[in-house]
């Protein structure tokens, strides 16, 4: 039998790699990992939360492009008439409105009122239509309605005093329209901003919009003929038109009127001051071939004009 080796004081032993060696190594990777993962969880969670924000704005800005584009485009009807059934069936059933009865009705008698009293003398249950584009217009038909019964359509452009007047207490007969008048025969949707002056061009002379250079809201408006909303109302007849408003403050709004089809007794026009000799002589004389006599001017800057039914063309 062969003796043990000892192995002399000088020898290397190899090193000795046991269980918990092993054990140790795979403890202190996975402590490394419970470290990191946190991190890289929150790291892919950010870099998702960035990308779905970055498609989302882009697609909120697209929307808003095309929001902003919709809100500057005016949009014009030209191939339909002013006498089209469905035009007129539609400001029929969506626009005109009936008022509420909720709040009484502001009835002072104004001087021009007076003065239209004085010229159908006193004439009762007559017909109106009144169209205002300013804020702060008081109106000149109220105190037509409360005391002689008076009915009619009442135009305004401007969103709160459109509101007010649909709370008022008016005849029953009346209704309230939130649009403008049309300077041309076509019917159209154009921005509107709201403020205290506003004004509308005709389509071949710019912008077909209600000018703003402030910093206001804009809404959409539509632009109906006179005639459109006249025959929406079922008349071709009115004893008054108040047309109370800067815009076509040249008688654009008369221009499209069918002066063959439609009888209007009293006429009230806001006239700018800032017109030329030439321009009122050449709106006069419109008028006067229209059988319109120039017969009065309101202390707030009104013409009233008579219609002749004598005179001949």
């Amino acid at each position: 039998m062969r003796p043990a080796v000892i192995p002399s004081s000088n020898a290397v032993l190899p090193p000795f790699i046991g269980p918990n060696l092993v054990g140790t190594s795979f403890a202190s990777k996975r402590a490394w990992w419970k470290r990191v993962a946190p991190c890289l969880a929150f790291l892919a969670a950010f870099c998702t939360a960035m990308a779905v924000l970055l498609v989302w704005s882009e697609a909120a800005s697209l929307r808003r492009q095309a929001f902003d584009a919709n809100m500057t485009r005016d949009y014009v009807l030209e191939s339909v008439s002013m006498d089209n059934p469905q035009l007129i069936a539609y400001i029929r059933q969506v626009h005109l409105k009936s008022t509420t009865y909720q709040d009484p009705l502001n009835a002072n008698e104004t001087s021009e009122e007076k003065y239209v009293v004085s010229l159908s003398q006193g004439k009762r249950e007559g017909v109106y239509v009144e169209y205002i584009s300013r804020i702060g217009v008081t109106s000149s038909t109220a105190w037509l309605e409360s005391n002689l019964n008076w009915h009619g359509i009442l135009i305004l452009t401007e969103p709160k005093s459109f509101f007010e007047a649909q709370r008022s207490t008016r005849n029953p007969q009346s209704k309230v329209l939130h649009a403008c008048l049309s300077t041309d025969t076509d019917t159209k949707e154009i921005k509107y901003h709201q403020e205290s002056e506003v004004q509308v061009t005709k389509l071949g002379d710019g912008p077909n919009s209600l000018v703003s250079d402030d910093g206001f809201p804009t809404t959409r408006l539509k632009c109906f003929p006179l005639y459109s909303v006249l025959l929406a109302y079922n008349v071709t007849t009115l004893d008054y038109l108040s047309l109370d408003s800067p815009d076509a403050p040249d008688g654009q709004v008369l221009d499209t009127i069918p002066w063959d089809i439609i009888r209007i007794s009293i006429l009230s026009i806001r006239w700018h001051p800032n017109h030329s000799e030439t321009e009122t002589k050449n709106f006069i004389d419109k008028m006067t071939s229209r059988r319109f006599k120039h017969v009065h001017t309101t202390d707030t800057g009104k013409w009233i004009f008579l219609y002749n039914t004598l005179r001949k063309i």
